[in-house]
């Protein structure tokens, strides 16, 4: 008897688990996610969350601070390496005891966490939004949510967004066939008004350490780009978002660099002259949800690099073209 009144207990949570998630549309799902990236970026919070990718796990604490000068973080990695990672706005200091060295790069890109644009209404020919009920998470309330992809070159998501503050609590990257390959989830988290900034200092000073800062390899003239170099074929809503030229820091030799986007998935094209002796990575590899292809053309190796399935990264590498 007892056995069939829990049976009829959790029949009854998972019915209004699915009636719940039936009133929600897609309009809302993708009003929540708008909101999430701005609420990582102006939110106090303490917290710990775990990093999943590949067959690696870390865990990892962070503190993160905004004020009138903008975003402050700090992580500090709880497993392995006593590492410890500093950000003001994109200006970001890594601190790393194996090596004893401080590498800082003036010109990252905000959260370190998975962020979504403010308007998704451009991304609904390309992924399905919907909303699967209400879970806890690190002993908050949630809204599950998920991004599913309506082809197989690109990942999909599973996303746990705090009732009350739309922060993004927990996150699953998807491969085509619906499993995780990354994820991401909060243990704890407490919210404040406002942080002491003393807290945001890093524990390791690294004066003792060898710093690297990318001033070292900024370069003193921008080299320009060759407009002629174009990807053929691309997955449906791929288009081209950014071409620059880089000088590599080993070889001193410029290496194209074509970023392309559907708004949510992004993917980098490197064309680089072949060097003497060079060992190029040719064909397929991964790196957790992060897959790369490279191939030989001419005098040029062709490298496609991002976290979207292998497929998208062999079929853009493989489309590069010179169209004189």
């Amino acid at each position: 008897m007892r056995r069939v009144f829990l049976i009829s207990v959790l029949l009854f949570f998972n019915f209004s688990l699915t009636a719940n998630a039936e009133k929600i549309d897609s309009d809302t799902v993708r009003e929540w996610l708008g909101r999430v990236t701005a609420a990582g970026k102006s939110l106090n919070y303490e917290g710990t969350f775990v990093y999943r990718h590949g067959n690696d796990m870390e865990a990892v604490k962070i503190i993160h601070k905004a004020d009138d000068k903008g975003e402050h973080e700090r992580m500090i990695s709880l497993t392995g390496s006593a590492r410890e990672i500093i950000r003001n706005n994109k200006v970001v200091t890594c601190i790393l005891p194996d090596s004893k060295s401080v590498v800082v790069d003036n010109n990252t890109p905000g959260t370190q966490l998975p962020s979504f644009p403010s308007e998704l209404d451009q991304l609904d020919a390309y992924y399905d939004f919907s909303f699967e009920g209400y879970e806890r998470v690190a002993s908050r309330e949630t809204r599950r949510v998920v991004i599913k992809p309506q082809d197989r070159f690109r990942y999909g998501y599973r996303l746990w967004i705090d009732d009350a503050f739309e922060l993004l609590l927990r996150s699953e990257l998807l491969d085509p066939d619906g499993n995780a390959v990354e994820q991401i989830m909060f243990t704890d988290i407490k919210l404040y008004e406002s942080l002491d900034s003393d807290l945001l200092k890093p524990n390791i000073s690294g004066r003792e350490f060898t710093w690297v800062t990318d001033d070292e390899t900024a370069q003193d003239e921008p080299v320009p780009v060759d407009p002629n170099w174009q990807v053929k074929n691309k997955p449906k809503g791929f288009v081209l978002a950014h071409h620059n030229m880089h000088k590599l820091p080993e070889t001193n030799l410029p290496v194209e660099h074509l970023v392309y986007t559907d708004g949510l998935a992004w993917v980098s094209v490197y064309i680089e002259h072949i060097a003497k002796g060079s060992d190029s990575l040719q064909g397929a590899t991964s790196m957790g949800a992060v897959n790369a292809y490279g191939r030989v053309m001419g005098e040029y190796h062709i490298t496609a690099v991002g976290e979207v399935p292998a497929t998208t990264v062999e079929l853009l590498s493989s489309s590069v073209i010179h169209t004189k």
